[in-house]
């Protein structure tokens, strides 16, 4: 219950930034932080993930959230996934093709700017666009692919190991990647190299939560928890979807490859990527 209490708390750190990040930038003070300056963005990339399994949900004897339980393996056909999640580069192309902007950007005067927690920058090209489940589904069928599913996501981050991050066993911390409030906003997608995924897949824990094509439900077995039985079957509606990985403000506790996100698809605050994959 206390273990609860306190992930409950971290989880409501994220959301209130949500809320703060509407707020005109003039009301609040940058902390001592540095963002990177853009640079160009990379190419797109799709990396191989052979046939395999993937390992989801949490062991009984581990804590977690009810809909984190139980744990089994399931197949995974090959597939392929893009190296980067999407950038505001190639999601630009997209809106120049008649696609819905996101809400944190800005046009004025013919010219795209990113609002973000502290003020508002020419539209960082590198860095991860940040979209709702809806627009991320519209892009990616513009683009001839589709999102991952759950299973996949975890294929591609965890191969079949046993390990505990994509990078392997070591405990997060600020070489693997943009979360825990190292920084407000996203950074290049190309940041963090040593976050890779045995795969080479980058930035799959951080710099952004990333949805998945899986509706919001429980595993196989799935059970209520007895102290707080509505935390996640009340949001079983297929309106809901999972996210995966976590976003700069995501605290550092909340990472293990169990812990599942969700919101609505048309949700627009949650500091949400995607990246691709082809079948």
């Amino acid at each position: 219950m206390q273990q609860m209490v306190i992930e409950h708390r971290w989880m409501h750190a994220e959301t209130i930034c949500y809320l703060l990040h509407q707020l005109d930038p003039a009301l609040k003070r940058r902390p001592a932080t540095e963002n990177p300056l853009t640079a160009p963005a990379p190419p797109s990339q799709f990396v191989r993930i052979p046939a395999g399994s993937a390992r989801l949900g949490q062991p009984n004897s581990e804590f977690g959230w009810d809909n984190e339980f139980p744990t089994y393996s399931q197949p995974v056909s090959e597939f392929e996934i893009s190296k980067h999640k999407v950038t505001n580069a190639e999601y630009l192309s997209f809106v120049n093709d008649g696609g819905v902007a996101p809400l944190f950007w800005r046009e004025r005067d013919g010219a795209w700017w990113l609002h973000r927690m502290f003020d508002e920058v020419p539209l960082p090209l590198d860095a991860p666009v940040y979209a709702t489940h809806q627009q991320a589904s519209a892009y990616a069928q513009w683009a001839n692919a589709a999102l991952p599913t759950e299973a996949e996501w975890h294929r591609a981050a965890y191969k079949d190991d046993e390990q505990a991050y994509p990078w392997g066993n070591s405990l997060p911390n600020g070489v693997h990647g943009n979360f825990d409030f190292v920084e407000w906003d996203p950074v290049a997608v190309t940041a963090h190299p040593a976050g890779d995924s045995a795969y080479g897949v980058s930035q799959m824990i951080g710099n952004g939560w990333e949805w998945t094509a899986t509706p919001f439900a429980g595993f196989d077995g799935f059970e209520p928890s007895s102290y707080y039985p509505g935390y996640s079957a009340n949001f079983f509606d297929d309106d809901h979807y999972v996210l995966k990985g976590g976003s700069p403000v995501t605290s550092r506790h909340l990472l293990r490859r169990s812990f599942r996100n969700w919101f609505r698809a048309d949700y627009p605050y949650v500091y949400s990527t995607m990246r691709l994959v082809r079948r």
